[in-house]
């Protein structure tokens, strides 16, 4: 997978260059299940997806988890905040 390459690469390079390639391949985080409560009782993040506008998932579970590390996603709060960062690129294209 080309673009899941492109975001290892990425990810090694620092967070402006990891947005820049996620806008640059249209790609977005999207929370697939949220967070509920573990078994002590504590609330858990929810699951992230890295996918393409028409919903292609693009990258494995470690790259995600290493995505979601890097860019400090751990609520659906911050999945929006990321997402918005991402569009507003100028790497982003319509």
């Amino acid at each position: 997978m080309v673009v899941q390459d492109d975001i290892k690469d990425a990810i090694g390079d620092g967070r402006d260059e990891l947005v820049r390639v996620l806008a640059a391949h249209g790609v977005l985080p999207t929370i697939v299940e949220s967070g509920g409560s573990s078994l002590g009782g504590l609330s858990s993040s929810p699951t992230f997806r890295l996918e393409t506008p028409d919903g292609t998932s693009v990258a494995d579970r470690q790259t995600r988890s290493k995505v979601v590390d890097a860019l400090g996603m751990s609520s659906a709060d911050d999945c929006e905040t990321v997402r918005e960062e991402i569009q507003s690129h100028d790497a982003w294209e319509d």
